[in-house]
């Protein structure tokens, strides 16, 4: 086994239970599939609470900016 192959193996074991699902669907979106696939086949609800917009809570007086003013749809 490689040094860096080594340490990662010593970095996950040490990872706490709350990011192992997280660094396991980044390290399965690097990994081929065992029958040769580029893509990891991820159930439809994987990521279903990211709204891809980075951090609301830091954004929120941009948002609010955008937003007042506007006409209701």
């Amino acid at each position: 086994m490689s040094i860096l192959r080594d340490e990662l193996h010593r970095l996950i074991g040490r990872l706490p239970e709350s990011q192992v699902a997280p660094i396991l669907a980044l390290v399965r979106e690097s990994t081929p599939t065992e029958d040769g696939d580029a893509e990891w086949p991820l159930p439809d609800f994987v990521g279903a609470l990211s709204s891809g917009k980075g951090d609301l809570a830091a954004r929120s007086s941009e948002i609010l900016r955008e937003e007042i003013g506007r006409e209701p749809e």
